[in-house]
């Protein structure tokens, strides 16, 4: 049985956001302008936030008439398609082959004018899956509180939130596949808040409690690229409790460095007390507890020139993953794995960019393993809602060294954007 003594990192975190938080001044309405003027910057480089239109026919009880077209969301269709090739040996069920990767349908609006809502579907040649669902308190709480509940991507990291179409390469990095499982999700409450230190830097911080910290990817290669979405197992049985959820915990700050760069450094944290697994054994089903703790540092760096679209982003990730693990509910074994990632592109215009990414880590479930990849890739976006990708990579596995070519082509219809990944 997992040991539920709170970890001492959730603890330093969550002390440490609400010591930061008591500090700043509330009701700074030049604070949540400057946060509404990043979102605004955000979606002039492509990414867009939930529109927010004066509405008309909005009644007392936050109502609309039936010929309100403020309410009416903004819809997008995304596809993914890719064509991945490899020297593996195991390679004829999923590679050396095209993929339709993915086909997300989203739905964006606002539910009144304190309330916006977000929803993703996804689908892909065998599988529908609900992605994201969910309503954000963004102009409700006092100061510069939100709240988001549903189902979504947790709030840990810098690209484990993001939608793979929406990645700076094909696939999320191999550290975030083993130790989260692509991306972390789960279904229940996140607060989040924003505050100022200084004139230069703004802070945001979250916590989140879910039913439980699940790994969702559709990765071509890596640890997470076999992620079955299917239901199956064994049926859950027994009582819940507090342990039993998941929390997160995140801070960063973004500060201005001269006329045209940010800088932004993170931390996070998700702690799971006692997830509990069930497996069968014999004609019997028992149930064990697993803890894990998923701590993160990071840093990114980005440069644009607005007028050509010229610019630099340069980022690293470095992950601690403290986890539980058992094959047969019996046996449990522990192990302390460490990993990172990092990447650097250059925008050459508006059009053009190259890049190369790279990354090593422990393997979660047995830290004595070790894997590391690297890879090249070139950009080129025929327009806004049009991008051609090429990308070769070579992994380095405990089980067969391997090289990948990725051919990526995504294709956006209509209003599309996920706001600033903080």
């Amino acid at each position: 049985m997992a040991s539920q003594n709170p970890p001492f990192a959730p603890l330093v975190l969550a002390s440490l956001c609400v010591a930061i938080s008591a500090s700043a001044q509330s009701g700074d309405r030049s604070l949540e302008d400057r946060v509404r003027a990043l979102e605004q910057s955000a979606q002039s480089r492509g990414e867009q936030d939930s529109p927010s239109p004066e509405r008309r026919g909005l009644t007392d009880l936050g109502q609309t008439t039936m010929f309100d077209s403020a309410f009416n969301p903004a819809i997008s269709v995304i596809g993914d398609f890719v064509f991945a090739g490899t020297d593996r040996d195991d390679n004829f069920e999923r590679h050396n082959q095209f993929l339709l990767r993915d086909v997300e349908l989203g739905f964006v609006g606002r539910v009144d004018p304190s309330i916006s809502y977000q929803v993703y579907v996804h689908f892909d040649e065998s599988d529908i899956e609900l992605e994201e669902a969910f309503v954000l308190a963004d102009d409700w709480l006092p100061d510069t509180f939100q709240l988001k509940a549903g189902r979504y991507n947790v709030d840990f990291g810098k690209l484990s939130s993001v939608h793979d179409h929406d990645l700076p390469f094909v696939d999320k990095p191999q550290v975030l596949q083993d130790y989260l499982g692509g991306s972390l999700r789960g279904t229940g409450l996140e607060l989040h808040h924003y505050f100022e230190v200084g004139d230069a830097t703004l802070v945001r911080w979250s916590a989140g409690i879910v039913n439980g910290l699940d790994g969702d990817s559709h990765a071509v290669f890596g640890p997470a690229a076999d992620h079955d979405h299917g239901d199956g197992g064994v049926e859950p049985f027994g009582d819940r409790d507090f342990a039993n959820f998941g929390y997160s915990g995140r801070i960063s700050a973004l500060a201005d460095v001269g006329e045209s760069g940010t800088l932004q450094v993170g931390a996070s944290v998700a702690w799971a007390p006692a997830a509990r697994a069930f497996y069968e054994s014999g004609m019997t089903v028992v149930s064990v507890d697993l803890a894990s703790t998923i701590v993160g540092a990071d840093v990114l760096y980005k440069t644009l020139d607005a007028e050509t679209g010229a610019g630099t982003s340069i980022g690293a990730e470095l992950l601690h993953a403290d986890t539980e693990h058992s094959d047969d509910g019996m046996a449990v074994t522990k192990s302390h794995a460490f990993g990172f990632y990092g990447y650097a592109e250059q925008l050459v215009n508006r059009n053009w960019s190259f890049g190369a990414s790279g990354g090593h880590f422990q393997h979660a479930e047995d830290d004595a393993e070790e894997s590391w990849d690297a890879g090249l890739f070139v950009t080129h976006r025929l327009n806004e809602f049009n991008r051609l990708r090429v990308e070769v990579r070579r992994f380095d596995d405990p089980v067969e060294d391997s090289i990948g070519l990725l051919l990526q082509w995504t294709v956006i219809l209509g209003s599309h954007g996920h706001g600033i990944d903080w």
